[in-house]
Protein backbone atom coordinates (compact mmCIF):
# COMPACT_ATOMS: atom_id res chain seq x y z
CA UNK A 1 0.00 0.00 0.00
CA UNK A 2 1.60 3.39 -0.79
CA UNK A 3 1.07 6.00 1.30
CA UNK A 4 -0.11 9.31 0.32
CA UNK A 5 1.43 12.27 0.42
CA UNK A 6 0.18 15.34 3.06
CA UNK A 7 0.91 18.94 2.83
CA UNK A 8 2.08 20.77 5.84
CA UNK A 9 -1.32 22.26 6.50
CA UNK A 10 -2.83 18.64 6.60
CA UNK A 11 0.15 17.70 8.93
CA UNK A 12 -0.39 21.42 10.57
CA UNK A 13 -4.23 20.95 11.45
CA UNK A 14 -4.07 16.85 12.50
CA UNK A 15 -1.16 18.08 14.78
CA UNK A 16 -2.76 20.96 16.63
CA UNK A 17 -6.38 18.81 16.74
CA UNK A 18 -4.51 15.85 18.69
CA UNK A 19 -2.34 18.06 20.72
CA UNK A 20 -5.40 20.05 22.10
CA UNK A 21 -6.98 16.00 22.57
CA UNK A 22 -4.38 15.44 24.21
CA UNK A 23 -3.46 12.42 21.62
CA UNK A 24 0.19 11.82 21.39
CA UNK A 25 0.08 9.19 19.11
CA UNK A 26 -1.89 11.13 16.62
CA UNK A 27 0.34 14.11 17.20
CA UNK A 28 3.62 12.30 16.46
CA UNK A 29 2.52 10.70 13.04
CA UNK A 30 1.11 13.87 11.69
CA UNK A 31 4.69 15.23 13.04
CA UNK A 32 6.31 12.54 10.58
CA UNK A 33 4.52 13.68 7.46
CA UNK A 34 6.31 16.73 6.85
CA UNK A 35 10.09 18.14 7.60
CA UNK A 36 9.87 19.84 11.53
CA UNK A 37 10.31 23.31 9.33
CA UNK A 38 6.96 22.67 7.70
CA UNK A 39 5.48 21.76 10.48
CA UNK A 40 6.09 24.80 12.30
CA UNK A 41 5.37 27.00 9.75
CA UNK A 42 1.89 25.10 9.27
CA UNK A 43 1.39 25.71 13.20
CA UNK A 44 2.17 29.24 13.13
CA UNK A 45 -0.16 30.02 9.92
CA UNK A 46 -2.95 28.17 11.63
CA UNK A 47 -2.15 30.10 14.79
CA UNK A 48 -2.29 33.22 12.90
CA UNK A 49 -5.54 32.76 11.02
CA UNK A 50 -7.21 31.28 14.48
CA UNK A 51 -6.52 34.36 16.41
CA UNK A 52 -8.00 36.57 13.43
CA UNK A 53 -11.10 34.49 13.13
CA UNK A 54 -11.66 34.82 16.67
CA UNK A 55 -10.89 38.61 16.89
CA UNK A 56 -13.39 39.13 13.96
CA UNK A 57 -15.82 36.71 15.85
CA UNK A 58 -15.10 38.65 19.43
CA UNK A 59 -14.62 41.96 17.59
CA UNK A 60 -11.50 42.54 20.07
CA UNK A 61 -8.35 42.83 18.44
CA UNK A 62 -5.41 40.04 17.42
CA UNK A 63 -3.45 40.90 20.24
CA UNK A 64 -6.20 41.13 23.13
CA UNK A 65 -6.98 37.57 21.93
CA UNK A 66 -3.81 36.11 21.82
CA UNK A 67 -3.43 37.27 25.25
CA UNK A 68 -6.44 36.12 26.84
CA UNK A 69 -5.79 32.54 24.89
CA UNK A 70 -2.59 32.16 26.85
CA UNK A 71 -3.69 33.02 29.80
CA UNK A 72 -1.89 36.56 29.84
CA UNK A 73 -2.95 39.87 31.24
CA UNK A 74 -4.35 42.64 28.80
CA UNK A 75 -1.02 44.63 27.68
Amino acid sequence: MVSRQHNLFEAAAAYVTACAENDYDKSMEAARWVSPEALSFGVNELACRAVIALARERDESPQTVARTLLGLPAA
